[in-house]
């Protein structure tokens, strides 16, 4: 699959709204390119996913991946697209199950070695998720409390993207972090 697709929420105060990511990679030069009227915070998550990437030990492509962030002329911010730019470049490649992806908000920013930190506004984010009908979300471990307040929503709490690839049915041989 050259195209996959997931789920992220952009916040605008304590107002959410669906944003469908997508990742394609084609063979050209490798580069990371986020589009779709991302602030500089998010314009930097490629940086944060290929490192957090490596040192998991998961394969993202090493090619031109290039990440849709739409509807476009909805402004986002922050690091809070980590997760879900990560999961969506690395099904374009991977045994991840796609309509497993592509049912479910991701939240959260990544360290460098893979780790999900906690974002704010995950309570809104959850709401919105809920509202637009999609009713998985994968949230960082120590912000897990608040999405669980959303009733009809199925949290999957992560400390790491080695577990999120495995909870979608993917392969990571990476120990999970404490």
């Amino acid at each position: 699959m050259s195209v996959s697709r997931t789920w992220a929420v952009a916040l605008t105060g304590l107002r959410g709204d669906l944003v469908e990511v997508e990742a394609d990679v084609s063979s050209q030069t490798p580069e990371f390119s986020i589009i779709g009227l991302a602030d500089k915070a998010l314009g930097e998550a490629g940086r944060r996913v290929r490192n957090a990437c490596a040192n998991r030990g998961l394969d993202l492509p090493k090619r031109r991946i290039t990440v849709n962030l739409s509807p476009a002329s909805l402004p986002k911010r922050g690091s809070g697209f980590d997760v879900a730019i990560a999961v969506a470049a690395l099904a374009t490649t991977s045994s991840m199950d796609a309509a497993h992806i592509a049912g479910t908000v991701h939240i959260g920013e990544l360290g460098l070695d893979g780790r999900l930190r906690p974002v704010p506004g995950v309570l809104p984010a959850v709401v919105a998720a809920h509202r637009g009908g999609v009713t998985r979300v994968v949230v960082p471990a120590a912000n897990a409390d608040e999405a669980a307040l959303v009733d009809g929503v199925e949290v999957f709490a992560a400390t790491c993207l080695a577990e999120v690839v495995r909870w979608h049915g993917g392969v990571s041989d990476a120990p999970d972090l404490a």
